[in-house]
């Protein structure tokens, strides 16, 4: 898997009197999409609930850098694509970009860092996960 997509469905609701996407809707968007990686990823339904209740690590995001580059509107849906960029030992940095037919509206960089709840100290991810990502990034 070179990288995740992920398609969400831009509503009126997301919009502001200028109508197009109101900013604080934008890293919604991309959590959503991380949240997707980490289920097709690990299956199983282990999205961010999921892999705090039932695989016992969190990923709580402790950095993120947007870059905005064309509006985002109702009128199509929203691509949005994710790449694992670094996997270190106890984060992990996401790319993520949102497009709208054809066009790139947003563009992303997001890290994270492993915990073991319920504590919000950070920690190794668990042996599976490090594999799987390593996976993806060709290292396994």
């Amino acid at each position: 898997m070179a990288h995740y997509t992920h398609e969400i469905r831009v509503t009126w609701g997301d919009c502001d009197p200028a109508r197009i996407v109101y900013t604080a809707r934008i890293p919604g968007f991309a959590l959503d999409a991380i949240d997707g990686f980490w289920e097709d990823l690990l299956g199983g339904g282990a999205g961010f609930f999921a892999n705090e209740i039932d695989r016992g690590f969190g990923t709580p995001f402790v950095h993120l850098d947007l870059d905005f580059r064309a509006p985002l509107t109702p009128r199509h849906r929203l691509i949005c694509t994710v790449d694992v960029l670094r996997l270190g030992e106890t984060s992990i940095t996401f790319r993520v970009t949102g497009s709208q037919d054809g066009v790139l509206c947003w563009e992303g960089t997001f890290v994270c860092v492993f915990t073991k709840p319920p504590e919000i100290a950070k920690a190794a991810p668990p042996a599976e996960v490090r594999a799987a990502v390593e996976a993806v990034l060709g290292r396994g």
